[in-house]
């Protein structure tokens, strides 16, 4: 009896807590923050076509489609531990590998397009440049974004004679990261200076944009 006795205490208490908490005047707001990076790395991606027809004369005994010297990439002092390939793709007839090489250093990016152009690599599907310190830059941008939440939280409730407590609730919104070499507009691409992203940043030329977006409330006190 005791122990159904506490329990309906306890429940009664968890109740009133949580009105109690419910209650609470809070202030709401959103922090968003933006880093501006350049990029340390590029993958290239590079796609190899073989059409094979097996009932021609020269192709009755044909064993394997790509053989190792159709998808080897030589480049002078590059290490082959950055470079990979996609197996094999069927497009009717033709068959694709696509190959895929990582440039460390971009200083020297020039003399290894040019490499490949003489080795015959020539159908590029992309160059996709990157940062490899994302994670360092991501945290970057939501320390920024908190404290840009805290800061408007602050200014709303002075604005009121109030201030703000602890924070009761944060919530990190999905936020785009922008990267200027993915963003085309062929048509004016001479005169551009600057792009906006979907939610308005300016993504300056040859840079990318890591973004943070959160939402927080905080404790709104008398």
């Amino acid at each position: 009896m005791r122990n159904k006795i506490a329990l309906l205490v306890l429940l009664l208490l968890s109740n009133f807590m949580f009105a109690q908490l419910e209650n609470i005047p809070l202030v709401t707001v959103f922090g968003e923050a933006a880093v501006k990076v350049k990029p340390d790395y590029v993958i290239i991606g590079i796609k190899v076509k073989k059409e094979i027809r097996l009932n021609s004369a020269t192709n009755k005994t044909v064993f394997e489609i790509f053989n190792t010297e159709d998808t080897k990439v030589r480049l002078f002092g590059f290490d082959d531990k950055n470079v990979s390939e996609s197996l094999i793709q069927v497009d009717s007839s033709v068959y694709v590998k696509e190959i895929f090489i990582t440039i460390n250093d971009l200083t020297n990016l020039d003399k290894y397009l040019l490499e490949l152009y003489k080795l015959g690599f020539k159908n590029y599907i992309y160059l996709d440049y990157r940062v490899k310190n994302y994670d360092d830059y991501k945290n970057q941008a939501r320390k920024e974004a908190i404290s840009s939440a805290k800061a408007k939280a602050t200014s709303l409730a002075t604005e009121l004679g109030q201030s703000i407590g602890k924070a009761h609730t944060i919530e990190e919104i999905n936020s785009e990261n922008y990267n200027w070499y993915n963003i085309h507009n062929n048509a004016n691409l001479e005169n551009i200076t600057f792009k906006l992203g979907a939610d308005g940043y300016v993504i300056d030329p040859g840079f990318l944009i890591i973004t943070s977006k959160i939402k927080v409330s905080f404790d709104l006190l008398k």
